[in-house]
């Protein structure tokens, strides 16, 4: 993760922005996923679905499948 990508983060945190919050630890789940490392990118993924469930978000359902083809989630 970027020191940009981690400072975004925490002021997305400090004002409660939850689109904020899910497009930006989508984002780094990209970026792990992208150099190989699964459990780091799960690991955001998590949370971005977990912020987009809580927002009632539509993406929420796309996190979930990639939590799920990761093995991380169990499909409903």
């Amino acid at each position: 993760m970027t020191d940009t990508l981690e400072a975004d983060l925490l002021e997305a945190h400090a004002s409660d922005d939850r689109a904020a919050l899910v497009r930006l630890y989508t984002k780094a789940a990209e970026g792990e996923e992208a150099d190989g490392r699964i459990d780091r990118a799960c690991f955001f993924l998590t949370y971005a679905w977990i912020y987009a469930l809580e927002a009632g978000f539509d993406e929420a359902s796309v996190l979930k499948a990639r939590l799920v083809s990761h093995g991380r989630e169990v499909a409903t």
